[in-house]
């Protein structure tokens, strides 16, 4: 496998805060057991919030009562370049990342995709920032977004090894990159599970769950990538 390529467009500073620690689970609702799993295996590390098949007024018009009420969000489904799948059925409905997704301005620090595509990187999309940041986008206080740049595989140990290495308070992108590679042996050598993906603020690079900084500010266009290839 080829080293792990890092773009880091800007690095700020920020202020030392401690989590809540409440996390919120959302299924793909057709009902495919390699993404409950995939959740619950997550959640198992926590106590948590919530646990809920999808639906995508939980992601946009009713986000501030569920995925912006927790402080750390993980979803798993179907997805693609910044699409969530909500089901029944891979395109019956669907959540576009972007101005219906404001996010952070409530709770949210985190939230993680465990699906195909949902995280573009510069390698996929020159305009892999546009649907994060900016007046209207996503990032309106969220510190992190990661998922995957590629297609990947469920129901794989991943969400299971992430949630213990953030549970012993790991970097948070640092984790997903781990627990994605620590699956990847198992492979032996193949593209499965998938490569990984992530956007975040600049402040944020060093974010654990139990150690972040202070919300980057709503509507701000700085945004760091990191990715495999």
């Amino acid at each position: 496998m080829k080293p792990l390529t890092i773009l880091a467009v800007l690095a700020l500073s920020g202020t030392s805060l401690f989590a809540q620690g409440e996390e919120g689970g959302y299924v793909y609702n057709q009902g495919e057991a390699r993404f409950a799993s995939n959740v619950f295996n997550f959640l198992d590390h926590f106590e948590y919030d919530q646990y809920h098949w999808c639906e995508d007024w939980m992601f946009t018009t009713s986000n501030s009562s569920f995925v912006d009420n927790m402080d750390f969000a993980y979803y798993s489904g179907h997805g693609n370049n910044f699409l969530m799948g909500m089901g029944p059925g891979a395109s019956a409905s669907s959540v576009s990342i972007g101005t219906s997704t404001q996010w952070g301005d409530a709770d949210l620090e985190f939230i993680v995709f465990q699906s195909c595509k949902v995280v573009p990187s510069p390698i996929d999309r020159s305009d892999w920032y546009q649907r994060w940041v900016g007046a209207n986008d996503t990032f309106q206080g969220l510190h992190h977004a990661t998922g995957y740049r590629t297609n990947s595989y469920s129901g794989n140990g991943i969400s299971d090894n992430y949630g213990g290495r953030i549970r012993n308070n790991q970097r948070v992108r640092q984790a997903w990159f781990c627990a994605v590679n620590d699956e990847r042996s198992w492979w032996y050598g193949s593209n499965y599970p998938g490569y990984a993906s992530g956007v975040y603020h600049p402040t944020c690079a060093n974010d654990r769950y139990y150690d972040f900084v202070g919300d980057p500010p709503a509507g701000h266009t700085n945004l760091s990538v990191f990715y495999q290839h």
